[in-house]
């Protein structure tokens, strides 16, 4: 028995079998298990999913001389390792070279397709090119013809690499096309959703020209959507998606048309890019919301908290949200305060709050919608929102500080939420200006324990 007990396991599993295992590993990870034996010392050089990132070699803070030395060991190590790959088919293949040299990249690409890859992603933008930066940075290569005739691809992520979105009629395979730090048209957008009727998954990112945007094309099977940062000439947003599940919109304020999407559950709102408060938004964002009724995942921003009140119904929605999971991305500061309440209200339904505790901008022409006393916000002429009292069951914090903000909506929800089952803080990991830590904030954390509770079921976990 206690032979047995010594036998190495893996010794028995055939090549074909570790190759699969190996397979499931980050490209990094399954280079390190070469050191496990002399029999693994080259079954790693088998894996069907490959990753050659630039970052292996070359760190940010290098000076450029020492980054091109770096990046000539990186090209070393992909020709290298490309010469002594043995399998017949790879699954996924992906490069990441900021400074793309031709030949390599050719090289890559044609072995990739010789072994009918059905993951290909490509991505030679600058680390260092600011992603809230209005500057627009010129794709650095442009994607190889016989690339446009593997028609085996399902998944294409390209990054500063231009397309020719008329040539993507091969591509009756493709379920997920992201594209990011390119010059994109609105008809380039049309296209490639005609071209590719099987398309599930549409991220643009830091794409830039676009007139506006447009996804109302005919029987899309679209089921998520991600625009992220992108630069429009007209501030108009169109969607018309009937198997949409999922939308991010990371970017400015404009105009919002979503038709009724039967199936959508899940939308996140950033409008961090926004450069000025305007209490005119407030308008525009409550449509939205309006229009956005049936989604029961939303995550919205500080702007959205700070600008909604400013609509004509500055309390909450009339309509109510289906929200059941509600994250808030704030800075938990005096101008979002009305936002959070309007969101409470809004959603009467609501039984998980997370917030994510951040900077939360702060704009100098800021304008209360009418007036609120802070100290008094949570603490005194108290309204009970029907979520509170009867549906909310969980509350995440996540860079919990314990300041006298956080201190009295959480102590609002503790002592009026009869339901709540789990309140879970997360400690910030941040020194804060006058000098307090994860130890201080931990503290805060534990006296919260202390807090008069509604619901004898409640938990507060520390983490």
């Amino acid at each position: 028995m206690a032979d047995n007990d010594d036998v190495d396991m893996f010794s028995k599993l055939t090549n074909d079998l570790v190759t699969v295992i190996i397979s499931y590993l980050p490209f990094k990870e399954a280079a390190r298990t070469s050191i496990l034996s002399r029999r693994w010392r080259h079954i790693w050089l088998s894996t069907k999913k490959i990753e050659f990132l630039e970052s292996f070699f070359v760190r940010d803070d290098d000076n450029e001389e020492t980054k091109q030395l770096h990046r000539s060991h990186f090209i070393n190590f992909v020709h290298q390792w490309i010469g002594q790959y043995n399998a017949t088919i790879v699954k996924a293949f992906r490069l990441v070279f900021s400074r793309p040299v031709n030949f390599l990249v050719q090289n890559c690409i044609s072995f990739a397709i010789a072994r009918d890859v059905k993951e290909l992603a490509l991505d030679f933008h600058d680390p260092l090119w600011p992603e809230h930066g209005s500057e627009n940075h010129e794709a650095v290569f442009d994607l190889p013809m016989h690339v446009y005739g593997h028609v085996g691809l399902e998944s294409l992520e390209l990054f500063s690499c231009n397309i020719n979105a008329s040539r993507f009629n091969n591509f009756i395979a493709l379920k997920e096309l992201s594209l990011g730090w390119i010059q994109l048209s609105v008809q380039s957008i049309r296209e490639l959703l005609v071209q590719c009727p099987f398309l599930e998954s549409l991220s643009l990112k830091k794409c830039w020209e676009i007139e506006y945007l447009d996804i109302t094309v005919p029987n899309l099977r679209l089921k998520r959507l991600v625009i992220d940062k992108c630069d429009f000439n007209q501030y108009r947003y169109e969607i018309a998606a009937p198997n949409l599940r999922f939308w991010k919109y990371s970017g400015t304020e404009g105009m919002f048309r979503v038709e009724r999407q039967n199936f959508l559950t899940e939308v996140e709102l950033d409008f961090a890019l926004q450069p000025d408060f305007d209490e005119e938004i407030g308008e525009f964002l409550y449509e939205l919301l309006r229009q956005l009724e049936i989604v029961r995942v939303l995550t919205v921003c500080s702007f959205l908290l700070q600008v909604i009140p400013h609509a004509e119904e500055p309390f909450g929605m009339t309509v109510p949200l289906e929200v059941k999971h509600l994250t808030l991305n704030a800075g938990m500061h005096p101008h979002e305060y009305y936002g959070i309440n309007f969101m409470l209200k809004s959603c009467p339904s609501l039984q998980t709050l997370t917030i994510n505790i951040g900077p939360g901008r702060r704009f100098p022409n800021y304008r209360p919608p009418f007036e609120l006393d802070p100290e008094k916000c949570w603490t005194k002429n108290i309204v009970l929102y029907p979520c509170v009292t009867s549906s909310l069951r969980v509350v995440n914090v996540r860079g919990f500080k314990g300041t006298m903000t956080e201190a009295r909506f959480l102590n609002y929800l503790i002592f009026f939420g009869n339901v709540l089952q789990e309140l879970n803080l997360y400690l910030s990991d941040e020194v804060d200006e006058n000098g307090a830590n994860r130890e201080t904030y931990l503290g805060r954390a534990q006296r919260m324990q202390q807090f008069k509770r509604a619901s004898v079921n409640l938990s507060i976990s520390i983490y």
